[in-house]
């Protein structure tokens, strides 16, 4: 898909998106793992790749660490690491559905860091969710077949249609538990009184830098 001066690296509104809420969950991950736990029907990471490249510019997230990995042929890999920045932080609340003031931190020191508890607390989510790939849609032709083509074409392509029916994997994809948006890796907890009512000199559901629960992020 070709970019324009505004998106470089030809992203779409809803890869956008994707990023912005993923990130606004689980707050640091690589471009396969939120493919992984949003889009899993994606053939490669890259188009998540370019919605973050193009975040990127608009200041919304940044990369500031790497973290490895083995991939299916049993070879390590390093991938970047995307967090959101503070305004981004505001873009994911939005896409969410969230205050601001619930959405907990950019985890810029633990990016830096290779991340490596959070990268597993996504991997986990992940598992959880079971997000079911997208149907894919046949790629209409912008040019007519020629009779050529049409001669060697199997008999049982459908003309037109550049894509099978979805593979069995998808088919047989078990169900998973709720939506990216059920979830928070963060949470405010008063160290006296209730959420609702912290007591005195407790971080209550106003403050914006949460206490984190034991095993979490």
């Amino acid at each position: 898909m070709g970019g324009t001066k505004r998106r470089p690296y030809g992203s779409t509104a809803k890869r956008r998106q994707t990023v912005l809420a993923a990130l606004g969950v689980v707050k640091v991950a690589t471009a396969e793992q939120i493919r992984q736990l949003m889009c899993p029907g994606t053939a490669s990471a890259q188009t998540v790749r370019n919605g973050c490249l193009d975040l990127g510019r608009d200041g919304l997230v940044e990369s500031l660490g790497s973290a490895g990995r083995t991939n299916a042929a049993g070879n390590l890999v390093t991938e970047k690491l995307w967090n959101l920045t503070g305004p981004g932080m505001e873009a994911a609340a939005a896409v969410l559905d969230r205050p601001v003031r619930e959405m907990g931190g950019t985890a810029r020191g633990a990016a830096r860091s290779g991340a490596k508890h959070a990268v597993k607390v996504t991997d986990t989510i992940t598992a959880f969710l079971q997000t079911p790939p997208e149907p894919t849609r046949p790629v209409p032709r912008k040019q007519p077949q020629t009779a050529t083509t049409a001669t060697t074409a199997p008999s049982s392509a459908p003309t037109g249609s550049d894509t099978a029916a979805a593979p069995a994997a998808a088919q047989e994809h078990p169900q998973g538990l709720g939506q990216i948006s059920s979830w928070a890796t963060e949470v405010v907890l008063p160290v006296s009184g209730t959420l609702t009512t912290p007591g005195k000199n407790s971080p209550g559901p106003t403050r914006s830098s949460p206490l984190r629960r034991p095993g979490c992020r």
